[in-house]
């Protein structure tokens, strides 16, 4: 008897703690059952895509960091001519890190050179301005692959734009420079108060 009763308390925390975080997952995700004026200001990709897919084996301690450290990532592309508007997306991104207060340690900005040598010299340039700023390295043929893979709008590949990237590596919604900080900062917030808080590395 008390075998029974241990498993319908299992159940029951099972479904008080893990069912509610599910739901919200999925109306974050979905925008179904969140009232309209709450609906995210992002879009969000057809198809999830997983940013390891990029990582070139050579870049094994980012591998390892993003699958042991459960961030939500903000992602921007970096071309060879990083103009106003990419520069924008880089100022708008680091300004929202910083208003996330003491759950900034939650989210981190990666930084993608689509450059090679001459985006690693930009971004040495710009350090100082952006000292949490990640950064990996992939040609823009594999970036236009992966976006691809994701069914990105093929338009979209001529401006500039961010992702979101989820908790388990998944990139599932594009920004660009129309979007207003405080609606990044609002997804951010609604995205980290219905995810789970995994402890900082």
């Amino acid at each position: 008897m008390s075998t029974k009763k241990n498993k319908l308390t299992l159940y029951a925390l099972f479904g008080v703690t893990i069912v509610p975080i599910a739901a919200a997952y999925f109306m974050f995700f979905t925008g179904i059952g969140v009232p309209e004026h709450t609906v995210n200001s992002g879009v969000f990709l057809p198809k999830p895509v997983n940013v390891k897919a990029i990582l070139l084996p050579d870049q094994a301690a980012e591998l390892a960091r993003f699958d042991t450290e459960k961030r939500w990532r903000l992602l921007i592309p970096v071309p060879k001519l990083c103009n106003d508007q990419c520069q924008q997306n880089l100022y708008t991104t680091r300004q929202v890190h910083i208003r996330l207060g003491e759950k900034s340690v939650r989210v981190e900005r990666v930084a993608v050179n689509l450059a090679g040598q001459d985006g690693s010299t930009y971004l040495d340039s710009i350090a100082a301005d952006h000292p949490l700023l990640k950064r990996v390295t992939v040609t823009e043929q594999q970036w236009q692959q992966w976006m691809a893979k994701a069914e990105f709008n093929q338009d979209m590949m001529d401006r500039h734009y961010y992702l979101l990237v989820d908790q388990e590596g998944f990139a599932m919604m594009e920004y660009d420079t129309t979007i207003h900080g405080n609606d990044l900062l609002k997804d951010l917030k609604r995205a980290l108060k219905y995810s789970i808080e995994y402890p900082s590395p």
